[in-house]
């Protein structure tokens, strides 16, 4: 026995060497072009870079369970794509996106996912890419013994872009958006730190929930997330859509984003609005921190800036759709370039029911710092490492 444990010390000094080695030398973006197509089950790792807009670093193409572990992807387009019925873990992963290879397209995703089974996301770092897209659920049976089917955790995000090539025009991009993932128990999104950089990014919603939904007794979770920047390109420009985050969609009661749970998280520096539910019903936000200064670390003026939160029936549904939705026990500090004072906590006629703590004035770019200097505080409590383990960007 006392062999055999000192064997097992030996080969775990031989793995964390290993992904040491792996993750230092992850850093060259000029290899050659290797793409991996999946169609079996396992555990994959290795360094694969695509220049092409239409192919993707990694393929999954079988439904048997597939691992991408310690993988450094960089790619024109997608970095790792996914077909229907996928069961899929990326974890300790780092993307990397690069120019789009011809005009009229943006940058890939690092996950783009079509009905997965199972979608587990954590401890990765990705930039330079336009996030995370969750289109819609595999309406065959779950993946046995799995209780939260998709999970967004622990990762590091920097610059979520959809600008395409040149700037002439763009894609809307998130972090993470949820389309059509409907009736789905067990959703989680959580402890991520996402850092956009104003005139290096292009984000829309750093977190779209879109016509989807988790159940009554287990709401789509998120929480204790980290989120600072959402400018337009160029970031002075006057016009901007974006957020923090938005609950979306149109239809039926049953179609409409719903059963959602936003608490404890920080969206700062967040052009036209921090958190908004613009549809849906049974959401509910609270104990959530959403400050903007409207200016730059510089102190250029931001003048796209609205209204840190509100609750607002954009596709004017019917009370039996559009209802049950509440903001509580959110602390903001929002400046705008429309407000009283230049300030304006909750927008106009769309908050009546919210109940928000205001921080005190003045709200400046200081003031978003100590809210960063909250977020590492929390991590270090928490004992919660983000990204990428064992090595660190």
């Amino acid at each position: 026995m006392p062999y055999l444990r000192l064997l097992l010390i030996a080969l775990s000094a031989l793995s964390c060497g290993l992904l040491l080695a792996r993750c230092q030398s992850s850093t060259s973006k000029d290899r050659d072009e290797k793409v991996l197509v999946i169609t079996q089950g396992g555990v994959y790792s290795g360094s694969y870079r695509s220049l092409d807009s239409s192919v993707p670093c990694v393929r999954i193409a079988t439904s048997e369970p597939v691992q991408l572990l310690n993988c450094t992807l960089a790619g024109a387009g997608d970095l790792i794509v996914s077909g229907e019925g996928t069961d899929l873990v990326v974890r300790n992963c780092r993307g990397y996106g690069l120019e789009p290879s011809r005009t009229g397209v943006g940058r890939g995703r690092f996950v783009n996912s079509y009905r997965a089974r199972r979608l587990w996301i954590e401890h990765n770092y990705f930039e330079q890419t336009s996030g995370l897209n969750i289109d819609r659920w595999s309406t065959a049976a779950g993946v046995s013994g799995v209780s939260q089917p998709l999970l967004v955790r622990y990762n590091q995000a920097r610059n979520i872009d959809g600008r395409w090539r040149g700037n002439q025009g763009s894609t809307r991009a998130s972090f993470v958006i949820l389309n059509t993932v409907r009736s789905l128990a067990g959703v989680e999104i959580s402890y991520n730190e996402v850092r956009n950089t104003a005139n290096q990014s292009l984000v829309e919603d750093n977190i779209n929930l879109y016509a989807s939904s988790g159940t009554s007794s287990s709401p789509i979770r998120v929480h204790n997330n980290f989120v600072f920047g959402a400018y337009p390109y160029p970031a002075t420009a006057t016009g901007y859509t974006g957020t923090g985050m938005t609950t979306d969609g149109n239809g039926n009661a049953s179609e409409v984003t719903a059963y959602v749970e936003a608490y404890e998280n920080q969206f700062i520096s967040t052009c036209n609005a921090a958190m908004n539910i613009a549809a849906g019903h049974d959401i509910y936000y609270h104990d959530n921190r959403l400050v903007t200064s409207g200016l730059l670390a510089d102190g250029t003026r931001l003048p796209s800036t609205w209204a840190g939160t509100s609750i607002f029936n954009y596709y004017k549904l019917p009370g039996n759709v559009f209802f049950n939705n509440r903001v509580e026990r959110t602390v903001v500090g929002y400046m705008s370039k429309g407000g009283q004072n230049g300030r304006l906590d909750m927008s106009p006629g769309a908050c009546a029911s919210c109940a928000v703590e205001p921080l005190p004035n003045p709200v400046t770019v200081d003031t978003e710092r100590g809210e960063e200097q909250r977020w590492q505080q929390k991590l270090q409590q928490k004992n919660i490492s983000l990204g990428p383990e064992g090595c660190k960007e």
